[in-house]
């Protein structure tokens, strides 16, 4: 396959069918409220200075109590993870998270005992806030962003591999192997996918009350997945380490079976997600590159950020 290079929104074959060009209209409207519709500010016995005030504090809210509830994230999970264990994939699943923290540990067929970190959006805060269990053989994290249409997948896929993870990995010297991006509006109407394949029947219903898009009303893709890299960066010796296979990292394999991916395409629907590390006189920089793939036109789209300087190493 061909391989170019590409906008940052390339980082994953699908597009938000959103009007996201019309957020600082609506931004104008709720601001200018006060003066253009103050009929309803009195109707809701609001003064006019408390407008701004509350309105802050109104999203802040809101915000903070969709960040605060997984438990949509959870049933979705949950449903991917009961689907895999029906059709035999893995010997079983656990829910091990405590607090706010949503992890997973997977028994797989052959023995391999494999980590999941749930995470939100990729480009937030969250993306860095994971720690690899030591009786792991596998560790994933997984990215469920079914609310945020304001970006293209890409973009939010793009910031958390490259400004999120790769640093981390490479400062605090540990691996993830592999990572996904992968929630209830992949296959909708708001988030087309344009992949070939899926889960047609009950566990879209399972899984969400978001129905599929046209045509597809009960089909579930399969997942978006980026291979990493086997192991950390170091220099001089290994400042370029390779990447995981299909072979290697065999929660991917898993999940592309049960989405009833061909084995002749597996390789086709995987991304892969590259670091490379180099001296410098200010320290260690390191370079993140992230190819894409399942593109109805067959290529490969290839993303690769400048050398940066690593802020926090260990």
């Amino acid at each position: 396959m061909k391989s170019k290079k590409v906008q940052i929104k390339d980082s994953l074959p699908c597009l938000h069918r959103f009007p996201s060009e019309k957020i600082p209209t609506t931004k104008e409207i709720l601001r200018n409220l006060s003066q253009t519709h103050p009929e309803i500010l009195e109707a809701a016995q609001i003064e006019e200075e408390d407008w701004i005030p509350l309105l802050r504090a109104t999203v802040e809210r809101m915000r903070g109590e969709t960040s605060a509830s997984g438990a949509d994230k959870k049933r979705f999970i949950h449903a991917v993870l009961d689907h895999c264990l029906r059709r035999g994939d893995i010997v079983k699943w656990d829910f091990i998270g405590t607090g706010g923290r949503q992890d997973y540990r997977v028994d797989l067929l052959d023995g391999t005992t494999v980590a999941i970190e749930a995470k939100g959006c990729p480009d937030g805060n969250n993306t860095t806030i994971w720690d690899r269990p030591s009786w792991a053989d596998e560790f994933v994290v997984w990215s469920l962003c079914p609310e945020s249409l304001a970006k293209p997948p890409g973009e939010g896929a793009w910031a958390g591999i490259s400004t999120r993870l790769m640093p981390k990995i490479v400062a605090e010297r540990k691996v993830v192997d592999s990572f996904i991006f992968f929630d209830a509006r992949c296959g909708t109407s708001r988030r087309e996918c344009p992949k070939a394949f899926g889960v047609t029947g009950d566990l879209r219903a399972e899984a969400t009350d978001f129905e599929g898009q046209e045509g597809k009303e009960d089909w579930v893709p399969p997942p978006c997945i980026y291979l990493f890299p086997r192991s950390n960066p170091s220099i001089p010796h290994n400042q370029q380490p390779p990447l995981h296979t299909l072979n290697t990292s065999r929660f991917p394999r898993v999940l592309l079976n049960a989405f009833n991916v061909p084995e002749v395409e597996h390789e086709a629907y995987v991304h892969s997600a590259e670091v490379g590390a180099r001296g410098s006189a200010k320290g260690t920089q390191i370079q993140v590159s992230v190819t894409s793939r399942c593109w109805p036109d067959g290529e490969e789209r290839t993303k690769t950020a400048a050398w940066k300087p690593l802020k926090r190493e260990t």
